[in-house]
């Protein structure tokens, strides 16, 4: 269960500026020409993703490495033991050994001893099913494996996306903390110069401070980020190494989907392994429970005996067979291996809704980011001129330093909130190819 947590000031920040911008969009409409010089460049995406993942054979070796991806290979060789064990079957070979002194009334006393050696048979139909049993035992192993390598790779994606969006707000605040210090100097100039009032500079300064502890806020934000991805991740690459620190965050989105959302979710509930696990531990308890139904006709049990009588004077050689006949017992255990065999398939039906519904909204999830980074990169560069009018005003003498000051404070708000939607973008995509196994698939993954 997911527990809501306190929403900080900065995500505040950019939950506003992201309504603001949208609204912005909205009203006053742009035109074409406008709406094409706003196009951003793109760069083609790598076979293995967006450019900003950490490259593949990293990714591969860090999740090799990860516990619970080492537990679920541990699991594989499990896996192949249980079935060499149903292979082999539950009988074993029984020797058995006595010795007894007999003694006659006013006679003789004699040594007496025996030995046997016997074995229960599987019947045919037994030693089939049980084959069956270890074949799916083999198939559940590797089936662990592959959905415990995608859900350590989902977790790492996420991780890696949230360092990265540490680091561009940390970049971009520290831009403009540098861009409110220059503000200060120059209105100090000013005052200086006698071309402004105090109150002004009082105003740069608070501006100025408040930007400062944004910054400093972002850039602890970051550092606990990265150690807690390098101790989550070890041996992956610094996200500060591979997300752009000047340029735009959009400079590197996505051209546009070649798929719609009913292929994306098609792609993904073609090998969702998650699923495959379902279906094989629903096939698996009816396999169990046919197997258990058969256990109602007992196995025969077969053996040979010897035995050395009166010291020796008598030698007995035979066979016998035994077999234990069906009991309540073993009709109860046949149906209670049915019921859970019925619960296990109910159980594959309640994750099979919720499987392919979470496909849907993955696949869906590109479109609507896609489109929302449009809207508010287009926001942004409104609000952006705005602020570089306002500056070239205040530069003249005809605005006020407030108003300067709440442009920048919007400009920097719209593009938090523009990068933001970016990387919700980047993120996606990178969602849609982890979860069609066209990206950091499992080695030695396979379709069942």
């Amino acid at each position: 269960m997911t527990r809501l947590q306190p929403r900080s000031p900065l995500a505040t920040l950019r939950h506003t500026a992201a309504a603001a911008c949208l609204a912005w969009a909205s009203t006053g409409g742009l035109g074409v020409a406008m709406a094409q010089a706003l196009t951003s460049p793109t760069s083609p995406t790598s076979p293995t993703g967006p450019s900003m993942l950490p490259p593949t054979e990293t990714v591969m070796q860090v999740l090799a490495q990860l516990p619970q991806v080492r537990a679920a290979s541990a699991g594989v060789p499990l896996a192949l033991a249980r079935s060499q064990r149903l292979e082999a079957g539950p009988h074993d070979w029984v020797a058995k050994a006595g010795a007894n002194r007999r003694t006659e009334r006013q006679g003789p006393d004699f040594s007496e001893s025996d030995v046997a050696l016997e074995t229960g048979v599987r019947w045919p139909d037994k030693a089939a099913a049980d084959r069956q049993l270890g074949a799916s035992e083999i198939q559940l192993g590797e089936l662990a494996l592959a959905d415990a390598w995608h859900e350590a790779a989902r977790g790492l994606l996420a991780a890696w996306f949230d360092a990265l969006r540490d680091v561009r707000t940390a970049a971009v605040l520290q831009e403009q903390a540098r861009l409110v210090t220059q503000q200060m100097a120059s209105t100090e100039r000013r005052v200086a110069a006698g071309e402004a009032a105090t109150l002004e500079l009082l105003a740069a300064q608070a501006e100025s401070a408040r930007v400062d502890a944004l910054a400093a806020r972002a850039q602890g934000q970051l550092q606990m980020r990265l150690q807690a991805l390098e101790r989550l991740y070890p041996g992956l690459p610094n996200p500060m190494d591979m997300a752009p620190t000047s340029s735009p965050i959009w400079s590197d989105t996505l051209p546009a989907a070649d798929l719609t959302a009913a292929q994306w979710a098609t792609k993904i509930l073609d090998e969702n392994h998650e699923l495959e696990l379902a279906q094989a531990k629903a096939q698996q308890a009816r396999l169990h429970a046919q197997r258990v139904a058969l256990e109602q006709r007992g196995d025969p049990t077969v053996g040979l005996r010897a035995s050395r009588e009166r010291g020796g004077q008598e030698r007995v050689l035979g066979v016998y067979i035994s077999i234990p006949l069906g009991s309540a017992g073993r009709r109860a255990d046949a149906q209670a291996a049915l019921a859970q065999a019925d619960m296990a398939e109910q159980e594959l039906a309640q994750k099979r809704v919720r499987i392919e519904a979470e496909a849907w909204r993955t696949a869906s999830e590109l479109g609507q980011a896609r489109h929302t980074r449009v809207q508010l990169q287009r926001a942004q560069a409104q609000i952006e001129r705005s602020a570089q009018l306002q500056a070239r005003a205040y530069t003249l003498g005809e605005s006020p330093l407030a108003d300067l000051l709440v442009a920048r404070r919007n400009a920097l708000e719209a593009q938090l909130a523009a990068e933001s939607a970016a990387l919700d973008e980047m993120q996606s995509h990178a969602r849609l190819l982890l979860d069609s196994h066209s990206l950091w698939k499992a080695p030695g993954a396979h379709g069942h």
